[in-house]
């Protein structure tokens, strides 16, 4: 067909599209010779011209309205430049199947259509399947749009206002079932911390206040990671060291932020004087150049000084000229290069104020975990010897001791025994308490080193 019939063609198909398939969400990978050359999407009702290539019918149509003259019938090719003047529709069916079966998302996915569809298929699914596209309401007398699944289910208008009588709101029918069910403020919830059953309207309010909700302690920022709950807090931040140097912490980074922000300005101005001073050495370079001709020129008058005394005149003159301006430049550029030499100067002394800074936060924390840590190492001490006299309390063989009495060591001792035992028990109350006594000091000879320990 020519390019007239193939216009026409194109603005009627374009008025018939309801979809952009050029917009749509594209899941799969495709092959890059399936893009069109012009809006580099795969093709969507393609066409090709005498010269083989192929675009997309709409892309195609608007380059021919932007970049054909009025008075011409051939149109040049977007991609060789060939000039042509038919255009062909008679695409090879694989191309078109292979664009067709691209996988993309449903157009409707802001709404929540979550639909994975061949490109082929959008149009229909669309037009006849998606749940989530807008059609007329059922009620003849409303003219909004609803959800094509809230039809199916409801057969009321969903746009009609009701008043919920448990928190006396005006809510929309559509989401009146979940107001009630859910969002109703007077609705009484269980908090999952405390177990309190509280209104949902009041339920942020105690979740601020809850005792049994755990939260992160007040130096969290200074990279304390503990979570407790809000009624342990207190007895946390009490033995946090991070929370008893949140003060410190708080004035160096104050005093950084401010010599930051110094240091910001100085950096600044010293790229402000180094632009104008780099603007100056460029002006310099020009005047040396005018005045390396100028005294060419003033050489060449005064090789001629007694045939033109007035160019000589004039020659002086810019001599002295060019003197005056190398005067006066080369002091700027000492000023300048000594303004710049004390800005240097002064970034080096904030640098180095900012290195004596960190230096001493990290000597104060260093200095405070080698006092935790002694404090530790007496916590351990203390504790150890605790266990070692429960340990000597706790001996089953000085138990047994107790309760037996003292055993002969040898059989053949036996007359002595019994002399011993008939003395002991004709001996008086105050023997008896002694022995006792004796026994109770009987030691092992490994807890000689114990006797010094108190409970």
């Amino acid at each position: 067909m020519n390019l007239q019939e193939f216009l026409a063609m194109e603005e009627s198909r374009e008025r018939d599209e309801l979809i952009d398939l050029r917009g749509l969400d594209f899941v799969s990978e495709y092959d890059t010779h399936l893009m069109c050359p012009i809006c580099h999407c795969p093709f969507v009702d393609p066409v090709h011209l005498q010269c083989d290539h192929v675009f997309c019918g709409s892309c195609l149509s608007s380059a021919i309205n932007t970049f054909r003259s009025a008075d011409s019938e051939e149109f040049p090719c977007p991609s060789c430049r060939t000039p042509t003047r038919e255009v062909s529709t008679s695409v090879p069916r694989l191309l078109i199947n292979m664009c067709d079966e691209i996988r993309v998302r449903c157009p409707l996915l802001a709404e929540g259509c979550q639909e994975i569809i061949p490109r082929g298929h959008v149009q229909s699914h669309v037009e006849k399947y998606c749940g989530y596209r807008l059609v007329p309401c059922p009620d003849d007398a409303c003219d909004k749009m609803m959800r094509s699944n809230d039809v199916g289910i409801k057969t009321k208008c969903m746009h009609a206002v009701r008043f919920c009588s448990r928190c006396e709101e005006e809510v929309v029918e559509q989401d009146f079932e979940e107001h009630e069910n859910k969002l109703c403020p007077v609705l009484e919830v269980t908090c999952g911390d405390c177990q309190t059953v509280v209104t949902r309207g009041e339920l942020n309010a105690h979740v601020e206040t809850c005792p049994e909700v755990a939260i992160p302690c007040s130096a969290s920022k200074y990279a304390c990671q503990v979570k407790v709950r809000r009624a342990d807090i207190p007895t946390h931040e009490q033995s946090c060291p991070l929370v008893a140097m949140g003060p410190y912490f708080e004035g160096q980074n104050a005093r950084l932020n401010s010599l930051e922000l110094g240091m910001r300005h100085l950096q600044q101005r010293n790229e402000i004087f180094e632009d104008g001073l780099a603007n100056i050495r460029s002006t310099l370079v020009d005047a040396t150049r005018v005045d390396s001709n100028g005294h060419g020129g003033g050489s060449s008058a005064r090789g001629s000084r007694d045939q033109q005394p007035l160019a000589r005149t004039e020659a002086n003159t810019d001599d002295s000229e060019d003197v005056a301006s190398g005067i006066f430049s080369s002091t700027a550029n000492s000023y300048l290069l000594s303004l710049h030499e004390s800005l240097r100067g002064q970034v080096d002394q904030l640098s180095h104020a900012i290195n004596d800074l960190d230096a001493r936060a990290s000597m104060a924390i260093m200095n405070e975990c080698l006092r935790i840590k002694e404090d530790m190492a007496l916590t351990n001490a203390a504790v150890n010897s605790v266990r070692m006299q429960v340990q000597w309390l706790m001996n089953p063989r000085l138990h047994q001791g107790l309760r037996g009495g003292i055993r002969p060591s040898n059989t053949n001792e036996g007359g002595r025994t019994h002399l011993e035992s008939s003395s002991t028990s004709t001996a008086g109350p105050s023997q008896n308490t002694a022995q006792s006594l004796g026994l109770l000091r009987a030691r092992r000879s490994s807890d000689s080193g114990r006797e010094g320990t108190k409970l």
